[in-house]
């Protein structure tokens, strides 16, 4: 089932100190970073370029067989298949989109960063690519059932939001079930426990990895903010959107179902309500359903492309 995979938790248990003084050091050397693949950053420049068109996707994936392989076994996928087979990568990236397009390759850019060869590290690493993945995928969801107007930086936002998290496990992964038990529980005093046990939140790390990395403002502020978006003053939309997907996808895998979810006690979809006005996040709230539905297909679709 796609949603036990969701659960797959780390249980709190009492133990010695966190031993996190070298990690807490490493974390202020930019060379120990994870660093994008070449590929990620092409594709984030790609992303974040208002005059970009489909064929500069196009001829970005047709220079990498990894990347050609991933949009064509995603175009032939259950949620995108048509009557015919897609048999070239110009005729998947037309089936695609743009937007499509951008997706399996910034997930697919982005697949190294989510891995470790510690075996506890790596089941943690996969569930939060999942839920990277899931949150990415309602945040467009989300912005296309509002008319936000995003062209691609809510997926972004929503992949990498929780990137300090999967530093965190792969630098520490003996501490890392202590520091997070994954049970997709977020609340006010998630970040302060981090810092109690740890020293540091997964927002602060998270936001020293895209400084590091030279992404986009937006998506920066989206990582270090997600927490408090009331806080965000440069980008509050897409900050706002990205804690809405955030929670909303936490929900989800935490409950395996929509029901209860009362995005009125989410401190996104308030600030959302804020910044949109009432009507649109009317049409935003409308699509809850169908949005969590439609991003559960094309969260599995994205996963199998990711593992090839």
């Amino acid at each position: 089932m796609f949603f036990s995979a969701f659960t797959r938790v780390f249980r709190r248990q009492p133990s010695p100190p966190v031993p996190v003084a070298g990690l807490l050091g490493n974390l202020d050397r930019v060379e120990t970073f994870p660093t994008l693949s070449d590929t990620a950053a092409r594709a984030m420049a790609v992303m974040n370029d208002p005059n970009a068109a489909l064929t500069d996707l196009v001829d970005l994936i047709r220079r990498d067989g990894v990347l050609a392989a991933a949009v064509l076994k995603l175009s032939n996928s259950a949620a995108y298949r048509g009557r015919y087979p897609t048999d070239t990568v110009a005729k998947a990236a037309t089936k695609l989109g743009m937007r499509g397009c951008q997706q399996v390759v910034a997930a697919v850019g982005m697949r190294g960063v989510f891995k470790s060869r510690v075996p506890a590290a790596e089941a943690a690493c996969e569930a939060l690519l999942r839920h990277a993945l899931f949150t990415a995928t309602l945040a467009t969801r989300l912005n296309a059932a509002g008319g936000i107007g995003f062209r691609g930086e809510e997926f972004t936002a929503g992949l990498l939001h929780d990137i300090g998290r999967v530093i965190l496990c792969v630098r520490a992964p003996a501490a890392f079930p202590h520091i997070d038990p994954l049970t997709f529980r977020e609340d006010a005093e998630t970040l302060a426990h981090e810092r109690a046990v740890a020293g540091t939140d997964h927002c602060e790390i998270g936001t020293r990895f895209a400084r590091a990395n030279a992404l986009p403002r937006p998506v920066v502020c989206a990582i270090g903010h997600h927490h408090d978006p009331g806080a965000e003053k440069e980008y509050p939309l897409l900050v706002a959107l990205t804690a809405t997907a955030d929670a909303l996808a936490n929900h989800v895998q935490r409950e395996r179902k929509l029901t209860n979810f009362r995005p009125d006690l989410c401190s996104g979809f308030f600030h959302l309500r804020h910044v949109l006005g009432p009507d649109v996040v009317g049409d935003v709230r409308k699509a809850l359903t169908s949005a969590v539905v439609d991003a559960l297909r094309e969260t599995r679709a994205m996963l199998r492309v990711t593992a090839a």
